[in-house]
């Protein structure tokens, strides 16, 4: 099942443009806006979903600030949770009036702030309540765009069978699976043989997700389960290039990044992350410099000295010393 024509092909969800089959995952917290404007500097065409956002957030926030986006992130899905259809006609028009290409339903974030309130991988453990969202969604959508869900392996048990042939049984488009029940989160044992079995059981594509962070993985696990898509989520961090890296190896095409793209991306990242968020842009940025500096030289010393910053200006005066330091060490080499 590794044939290369597979690599070389695209996949289309619900009659939408086709995609390659590499995509971002939305990780909250992490692939916000400025995240995403990164990773276009690399991967202009792949499909990428917004940060998780609950329908009563977006219907009901006044600036609707979850709905912003740069026209590069396109084309770009948006991820809701819900616990109740109060709100999700309003939020539906809300999203597609801003453009968004397709809808996604989480069914599969494990955190227990999100669990307790009855949103994310707790649906699976209220079929009745996932099936009356799902059939809300697909009502205010009115076919306009795709609905697709992600989910995993199961709440407390394995029930993502079951699930997905809900969700295609109510005309979602896609399912996407991280094979893991909610108490194992990211950590437990990826149960590749039922993600096969979702494959076999439903016609619409299936969407892997969970531990991808090279071409060879998906390879494997392309072999494992037929799955016709795969999600990228926290290789990305620190590396917004890591898409282009799959997908060029997928192509056989050569593609590296060294320190030099790493530093780059760093002082772009900062200033897409200062006109975003503001005065606290800078703030925001700290959860990513840990993660984009690992493998610079002296990583410990100069990721103490950046998280202590207390201003933007700050930020790049040592950034700045870093680069200097780089350079002279003559470590300036691939990642």
């Amino acid at each position: 099942m590794n044939n290369t024509s597979f690599w070389q092909e695209t996949i289309s969800i619900g009659g939408q443009a086709a995609v390659s089959r590499f995509m971002t995952a939305p990780l909250d917290g992490v692939i916000d806006s400025p995240m995403r404007q990164m990773i276009r500097l690399f991967s202009p065409n792949e499909l990428m979903f917004s940060e998780m956002r609950h329908v009563d957030t977006v219907a009901n926030e006044k600036e609707g600030r979850s709905l912003i986006y740069a026209p590069c992130e396109q084309p770009l899905v948006f991820q809701f949770s819900a616990n109740r259809i109060n709100f999700i006609p309003k939020a539906v028009e809300r999203v597609l009036a801003a453009g968004f290409k397709a809808i996604n339903l989480n069914s599969a974030c494990p955190a227990p702030a999100v669990v307790r309130s009855g949103s994310g991988s707790a649906l699976m453990g209220n079929i009745p309540q996932l099936t009356i969202i799902l059939n809300e969604l697909q009502k205010s959508i009115a076919g306009r765009v795709p609905l697709s869900i992600k989910i995993r392996a199961g709440f407390k048990e394995k029930n993502a069978l079951t699930v997905a042939q809900l969700a295609q049984d109510v005309g979602c488009e896609a399912v996407i699976i991280h094979p893991r029940t909610q108490p194992e989160r990211f950590s437990g044992r990826l149960d590749f043989d039922l993600v096969a079995a979702i494959k076999k059981s439903i016609s619409i594509p299936v969407i892997y997700s969970g531990n991808i962070t090279k071409f060879e993985v998906a390879q494997r696990i392309h072999s494992l389960t037929g799955a016709d898509g795969f999600m990228i989520g926290r290789a990305l961090w620190g590396a917004p290039w890591k898409l282009k890296e799959i997908v060029s190896a997928s192509q056989n095409i050569p593609f590296s990044a060294g320190l030099s793209t790493a530093f780059d991306c760093i002082v772009k990242h900062l200033d897409l992350n200062a006109q975003f968020y503001g005065p606290y842009g800078y703030g925001h940025f700290k959860k990513h410099l840990a993660y984009y500096i690992r493998t610079f030289p002296n990583a410990a010393n100069w990721r103490t000295l950046l998280l202590r910053s207390q201003s933007e200006e700050e930020m790049r005066t040592i950034l700045n010393a870093l680069l200097h330091e780089a350079r002279e060490s003559n470590l300036w080499l691939p990642l």
